[in-house]
């Protein structure tokens, strides 16, 4: 009998971790992302009064980014692949989905790590993610860090895309 009940506890709280895993993401717990993402948005929108609310019907973790009720921005925190490990990193976008800012928030490679460079990161700011191939050769590579570069230029593109094909077909269907 104790036996059962140790199991019915084990099963309900591995259910509610499974449950909460989902709901929210990793970055939503760790305390230093939150802070440097916060801090981001604050700098680039001028605000500090401001809400996150969560995008639904995304298979990614996109959010809004509101300033008394209206929608400046958008922002999504995601993970690619590096050679042995994935690195995090968020993309800050603005209400027109230019982006405005990418950073990395943890690279886990030995090598390869100036693809943190703020200064590098920079050249995403405004590109266009309209030609993939045009997209592609304004972003140069980096010696040393050739993987993380197309992977992050790969879902750099991905995302954006995603986020502008989901809102174009939001805004089409309001107006329908």
């Amino acid at each position: 009998m104790h036996t059962k009940n140790n199991i019915s506890k084990a099963a309900i709280l591995a259910v509610a971790l499974i449950f909460f895993s989902f709901k929210f993401s990793d970055w939503e717990f760790d305390k230093k992302y939150r802070t440097i993402i916060h801090k981001s948005i604050t700098e680039i929108f001028n605000s500090s009064p401001y809400i996150t609310e969560e995008l639904e019907a995304f298979e990614d973790a996109f959010y809004a980014i509101k300033e008394s009720e209206k929608i400046v921005g958008y922002f999504v925190v995601a993970k690619a692949p590096s050679k042995f490990h994935q690195f995090d990193y968020y993309i800050i976008f603005n209400a027109k989905t230019d982006i405005l800012k990418i950073e990395i928030l943890q690279y886990r490679e030995n090598y390869g790590a100036e693809i943190c460079s703020k200064r590098w990161l920079k050249k995403f700011n405004h590109i266009s993610t309209s030609n993939y191939a045009k997209y592609n050769r304004e972003i140069d590579g980096i010696s040393g860090a050739t993987i993380s570069v197309n992977s992050l230029k790969k879902d750099v593109f991905h995302l954006t895309n995603v986020l502008q094909e989901k809102l174009f077909n939001d805004e089409k269907n309001h107006k329908n």
